[in-house]
């Protein structure tokens, strides 16, 4: 149990923050867990192969920090937060005011992301805010789970055996798991948008396919169940959230057709498409970009530069700048040895659901926590080392 020193530390602990402007108060945890990491828990056990004092510089170590809110640890050498200077527009509007007005021509949006940059899905959460009055009202979003039909109510992700919860689980997705990525599925939720899983659906029976055929296969596959979803219901606008080249819409120069050119050719709808993938650190604030030179012309329609990311106390500042306060872990909660996981959930709410704001820290750190005002239950939990070739 929490010891008298530990309350007196965390019991509550509020923060006054940018002139008073808000307060944040954190309820600490009765313990501390530390039990062994059930195995259908990979996203922890993912996080449990990195050696904390020397995280591996690699995609599949770049996704699992990144979920566990630390983008500080591989900025530096991920390619995906490298400048990439692109021209502006000139004379362009807003990017979200820009999207609106070309919403308007068509029904279906698609926005890509960075599997590990957190500032694409606050974006998303704005444009999905700004969508809402002109009749969209579909989220499909790649990362959602999306079982085969028969499969059992009781195996259904919570998403589908629990609506009207305001919130996502953790075994609703993959990458719905990054705090950012839990609000944006709270924002819309909260404005009533419907969610629709359109990822291809595992088949045991598939053969063994090349690179290109299993690319095929799943644009393929996607492109239909949106094409399929539109057509049984017509009127419905939808938002697609997708990953990278998933939005291109014009056959790529080796002849691969991705997801949104396949919709296109499946539904005869010409739909919106906007890159936050193409290009990036142009500026000091969200801007339109031209397509480079090197991309296919129409690959996208709009393509939205992002300043170059920045941390505050280890954390992207782009969240401070929406809204989060800065809110420092009490000392009697970092750890003495190995990864700890801090996370903060509104008091009250399940212990199921992707928290508002989740991070790994280490010995040593001073890692903040990122919370918009409110009153918050913590949840710390240690992740014993497992080794890489163990844990396979």
């Amino acid at each position: 149990m929490v010891s008298a020193r530990h309350r007196s530390l965390a019991l509550i602990v509020c923060l006054l923050a940018a002139g008073c402007a808000g307060r944040v108060t954190l309820v600490p945890p009765a313990t501390i867990a530390a039990t062994p990491i059930p195995k259908d828990d990979y996203k922890v056990r993912s996080l449990a192969e990195i050696d904390p004092a020397r995280p591996l510089a690699n995609d599949f170590a770049s996704q699992t920090l990144s979920l566990f809110g630390r983008e500080d640890l591989i900025a530096a050498t991920s390619s995906e937060y490298k400048p990439m200077a692109c021209p502006p527009i000139a004379g362009a509007s807003d990017p979200i005011a820009t999207i609106v007005q070309r919403a308007r021509q068509t029904s279906v949006v698609i926005v890509n992301e960075s599997h590990v940059r957190s500032e694409h899905r606050g974006f998303a959460a704005q444009v999905a805010r700004a969508l809402r009055p002109l009749g969209y009202d579909v989220l499909a979003m790649e990362t959602l789970s999306n079982p085969a039909l028969g499969t059992p109510d009781k195996f259904l992700p919570p998403y589908l055996q629990r609506p009207d919860q305001p919130f996502f689980e953790d075994q609703d997705g993959y990458y719905l798991s990054e705090a950012g990525f839990g609000r944006l599925g709270r924002e819309a939720k909260a404005l009533g948008y419907r969610l629709l899983a359109y990822e291809e659906q595992f088949d045991p029976a598939t053969p063994k396919l090349s690179q290109d055929e299993s690319i095929t296969r799943r644009e393929t596959a996607q492109a239909r169940q949106l094409a399929d979803y539109s057509a049984a219901h017509p009127g419905a606008k939808l938002l697609v959230y997708v990953g990278y080249s998933h939005a291109t819409e014009v056959p790529r120069p080796d002849g691969q057709k991705w997801m949104a050119t396949r919709l296109k050719a499946l539904t005869g709808i010409d739909p919106l498409t906007v890159s936050q993938t193409t290009c990036r650190g142009g500026g000091t604030k969200d801007r339109l970009a031209q397509l480079p030179a090197d991309q296919p012309a129409g690959t996208f329609d709009l393509v939205v530069d992002h300043p170059t990311v920045k941390f505050v106390r280890e954390r992207p500042a782009w969240r401070v700048a929406a809204g989060d306060r800065v809110v420092s872990i009490p000392r009697a909660l970092r750890p003495s040895k190995g990864w700890r996981i801090v996370e903060a959930r509104p008091v009250g709410e399940s212990q199921a659901s992707v928290p508002m704001d989740r991070v790994a820290i280490r010995p040593g750190e001073d890692v903040a926590l990122l919370l918009p005002p409110g009153r918050y239950q913590l949840k710390v939990m240690d992740v014993p080392r497992v080794a890489a070739d163990a844990a396979k």
